[in-house]
């Protein structure tokens, strides 16, 4: 929590917005004013929104981007004749411009490269980010112009689409609309990334800039032998990712409320909602340990057992390509991909909901079962080892799957391996992505 003492200081005293800095740091803070603008005081200097800085006259000669994907934040830099024109910001968001002698601008790229921004191109963040630039004329929404460069293609007001012999070629006819639509009037008023249709150029970092920490590698796990060492593989995978990437996403059977409140706090909008919600989950794997299945126990029955729940949370723009949804059904519950527990869902209400009584052999184990991805067990159908038949489950379109065959029933700690498999897959290349 930001002292809010210490924030309207650093703006000359002046009233300041209650809400957490953006970035928050010793020599630079991203704070906004009581009236919303936004505000940097950076090594000792406040820089104030600089209305004047937007209307410049001189075309762009040069254009530098800088990102830090795991906050959203940017530094977007145009050289325009002898001055630059300074944007620092959150992506499709608030940003404060400024401006600066062309001079400076390599002393300044440096500094936010030292503060963990990273290199990317005026058009795209990585590989798969590209930027896009939305200019305005006036107050109308109207008066609105969107321009994206991606990979060798020009994407105009998401419908305009023009193919470029390479991508320098791209790059130039972007530049060349831009400044036409200046001279109209038009004024770059955000900045955001899009998905990108093609591959682009993944951005090198500049010459001399912070070399990154490599991030540990994923171990390699063995194939389960049984349905019990799938559920331990799988328990054993989540751990890894949650603690080789300890940010923009949590396990919630891993933390505890006090060593680790600021990577809560990082991840979840209402952390005193959130672990009043997920009080019985809290923290239950931090002394778990892989067992010995007792006698004519499923694998499900032993994942009570031993492990009772998982609850995977994602932070913001991590979720790309992963079943989303919000934990419990609940804003604030945090947003998840998985969460399995025998505390999920209550039968019995969509039972006496629909008035059919054959629903009572579903036992929903997985969130997401107002969006159609939950999972359920079929009482109806049980192999000889206890395990039962696992079906999609949407409470919107409650009717029975139809009965497997007791020998076509995969046990519950495979299936497990399968989907955890699938999603951190996804999950580790998109924190990658973003870190």
């Amino acid at each position: 929590m930001a002292h809010w003492k210490r924030l309207q200081k650093l703006n000359g005293g002046d009233a300041i917005l209650y809400l957490d800095p953006r970035l928050d740091t010793k020599d630079e803070v991203w704070f906004s004013s009581a009236d919303g603008e936004p505000r940097v005081w950076s090594n000792g200097t406040l820089f104030k929104h600089d209305r004047k800085a937007l209307k410049s006259s001189s075309p762009v000669s040069a254009r530098s981007s800088l990102f830090l994907l795991k906050s959203d934040l940017f530094v977007d830099v145009e050289v325009r004749g002898s001055e630059a024109v300074v944007r620092r910001g959150l992506l499709n968001g608030s940003h404060n411009v400024t401006r600066i002698d062309a001079d400076e601008v390599e002393a300044l790229l440096a500094r936010y490269r030292e503060l963990g921004f990273r290199d990317g191109t005026p058009w795209n963040a990585t590989r798969d980010l590209v930027t896009l630039r939305e200019y305005r004329k006036g107050a109308s929404s109207s008066s609105r112009w969107t321009l994206k460069v991606d990979d060798t293609t020009t994407v105009e007001d998401s419908r305009k689409v023009t193919s470029h012999p390479d991508r320098d070629t791209a790059i130039a006819h972007a530049n060349k609309r831009i400044l036409a639509r200046e001279k109209a009037g038009y004024i770059l008023s955000n900045l955001e990334l899009a998905d990108a249709d093609h591959a682009n150029p993944t951005p090198k970092p500049a010459k001399g800039a912070p070399k990154r920490t490599a991030l540990a590698k994923a171990p390699r796990f063995d194939k389960p032998r049984d349905a019990f060492e799938a559920v331990d593989t799988s328990v054993a995978m989540l751990k890894s990712l949650h603690e080789r990437i300890p940010m923009l996403h949590l396990l919630v059977e891993l933390m505890d409320t006090k060593q680790d409140a600021q990577r809560l706090d990082d991840v979840v909008p209402h952390v005193a909602f959130f672990t009043r919600l997920h009080k019985r989950r809290l923290g239950r794997w931090r002394k778990a340990k892989p067992g010995t299945p007792k006698k004519g126990e499923s694998s499900w029955q032993y994942f009570l057992r031993v492990y009772g729940s998982i609850t995977w949370i994602l932070g913001e723009n991590v979720d790309k390509g992963l079943p989303g949804f919000p934990c419990g059904n609940v804003s604030g519950g945090g947003w998840s991909c998985l969460e399995v527990g025998d505390d999920i869902y209550d039968i019995r209400g969509l039972v006496q909901a629909t008035r059919n009584p054959a629903l009572r052999h579903l036992e929903v184990f997985h969130g997401g079962w107002h969006t159609g991805r939950a999972f359920a067990f079929d009482s109806r159908s049980v192999s000889a080892t206890g395990e039962r038949a696992i079906h999609p489950f949407d409470e919107g379109t409650p009717t029975l799957p139809k009965e497997m065959r007791p020998e076509r029933i995969q046990p519950f700690g495979l299936w497990l391996h399968q989907h955890v498999t699938r999603l951190l897959r996804i999950a580790e290349r998109n924190l990658r992505e973003r870190l």
